[in-house]
């Protein structure tokens, strides 16, 4: 039997390759990814911590910025009329004592009697009252009831007062129609201590015929017509000093004023306008001895800096800067004093007559010279000098003394006293007399561009920085509170 043979077709299907299994990458590239991703997490973190930390500084810029003195609450094109001072309240307002919280300062009220008070600076609501006099009808039917005592902060090293001192008398001058001048002698003279923040009496000392005052921590200074000038314990009133400045004398008597007095930097300056200023320091010692002549005192309260003023033979002013542990600094010119200086151009210092001119303080060198003069003021912020002058407001590199920038008032204009909010300059444009109603403009920092024009509220003719406030005035002299 044969065995049969055939061939069969057999079709065959395509071989499909199994998948390939990936491996794991090798425990080191597994590690280079991870590194990766830590280091992008890394510099995402570093970015935000950046960032962080310049919000921080530029909040802590602004905040620095908006505690210096002179430097107003922010201001927009809305501003109006936030409250109107009546003249008890004006007086608070220009002495000028702000806390923070509050102005403080000494009032007389309708009756004629005084006290010290505070007044929330966005409403006007007094927030104390602490009776110091009562109530006076002579006093009452003055004309100018705005004109009160002298309250003075005691100085601290940082921060707010936290106490003031006030002279507080029952004397005062009355001014009639025609500008007459009565005066009513005083019969009783104090200085009294007060807490800022609640109006409490911490101390009250008699001052009998003071007419003057100066404090120093721990010290009052205060000075009696034709008499002398004491240094007394602010707390006890005790006596630790007297000085005596010289007389002008009967022929000379017309042409110098009553003692002033002035403290800052620890030392004291006693002046009669027109006839002699000298210094002295803490514990009463004549640091500079007066020299008869045409000489007076000019201090800036926000650089902390005092000058003698004096004449040359030609009539040309000069100013000798005084520094605490350093030698006297003679200057051509007036001390020029700034309503605002952030410290962005340290040891500037400013005098004006027929130009600007900046110097060191420490060494009297001149860093420069420009032709401007200053009209109203100045003031240094964020490395520039601003300043109002009779054609515009002025910026200078702070530096060099060039200019930056020049804005031109309205013609027929002149420009009122420079106010700043950290973020703009805002400055009245004003008739020089009449005319018609003012504008205030708000100009850019860098390059001087008018954010916004607007017209005065309620026909207020100019503006003025009086610590954090900004107030408006009118041509009857009354102010209100802007904001």
């Amino acid at each position: 039997m044969s065995v049969r043979s055939a061939m069969q077709h057999v079709e065959l299907d395509e071989v499909v390759a199994a998948p390939a299994v990936v491996a794991d990458p090798p425990a080191r590239r597994r590690g280079a990814w991870w590194a990766v991703a830590g280091i992008a997490a890394a510099v995402v973190a570093a970015l935000v911590v950046t960032q962080s930390v310049l919000d921080a500084r530029e909040r802590a810029a602004r905040q620095r910025l908006a505690a210096t003195p002179g430097v107003v609450r922010p201001i927009d094109p809305d501003i109006g009329v936030l409250w109107r001072p009546d003249p008890t309240e004006q007086a608070v307002l220009l002495q000028g004592i702000d806390t923070g919280p509050a102005m403080v300062g000494l009032a007389v009220a309708a009756d004629g009697s005084q006290a010290f008070v505070g007044l929330d600076p966005r409403t006007g609501e007094q927030r104390f009252s602490t009776p110091l006099l009562g109530p006076d009808a002579v006093r009452a039917r003055s004309l100018d009831r705005s004109a009160a005592g002298t309250c003075l902060p005691v100085p601290v090293d940082a921060g707010p007062p936290t106490q003031a001192a006030c002279l507080v008398s029952d004397g005062f001058v009355q001014y009639g129609d025609e500008g007459v001048e009565t005066r009513k002698p005083a019969t009783t003279t104090r200085v009294v201590v007060l807490d800022t923040g609640d109006g409490r009496v911490v101390a009250d000392t008699a001052a009998p015929g003071a007419t003057a005052l100066a404090v120093l921590p721990g010290l009052a200074v205060v000075s009696v017509p034709d008499a002398a000038v004491t240094g007394r314990d602010l707390r006890t009133g005790a006596v630790r000093w007297t000085y005596g400045p010289p007389s002008p004398g009967a022929d000379r008597r017309s042409f110098a004023g009553e003692t002033r007095l002035f403290a800052v930097d620890g030392v004291v300056a006693v002046a009669v306008p027109g006839w002699t200023a000298a210094l002295l320091s803490p514990s009463g010692a004549v640091l500079r001895a007066s020299a008869p002549g045409d000489a007076d005192v000019v201090v800036d309260p926000v650089s902390r800096r005092l000058a003698l003023l004096s004449s040359t033979g030609s009539g040309a002013l000069r100013s000798t800067l005084v520094q605490r542990g350093r030698h006297d600094v003679d200057l051509p010119g007036g001390l020029l004093p700034l309503t605002v200086d952030d410290g962005s151009v340290p040891g500037l210092v400013l005098t004006s007559d027929v130009s600007l001119r900046a110097w060191d303080s420490v060494t009297g060198e001149r860093r420069w010279t420009a032709d401007v003069v200053a009209s109203v003021n100045a003031m240094v912020l964020r490395g520039r000098v601003y300043l109002s002058t009779q054609a515009g407001v002025v910026a200078l590199d702070g530096r060099t003394g060039e200019v930056a920038w020049r804005g031109a008032t309205t013609e027929g204009n002149v420009p009122g006293f420079v106010v700043t909010d950290g973020e703009h300059l805002v400055v009245a444009d004003q008739p020089v007399v009449g005319g018609p109603r003012s504008e205030l403009v708000a100009l850019g920092l860098d390059d001087g561009t008018a954010a916004w024009r607007v017209p005065f509220p309620d026909g207020l003719r100019s503006s003025v920085a009086v610590g954090h406030l900004l107030l408006g005035w009118g041509d009857d002299g009354r102010l209100v509170v802007l904001g």
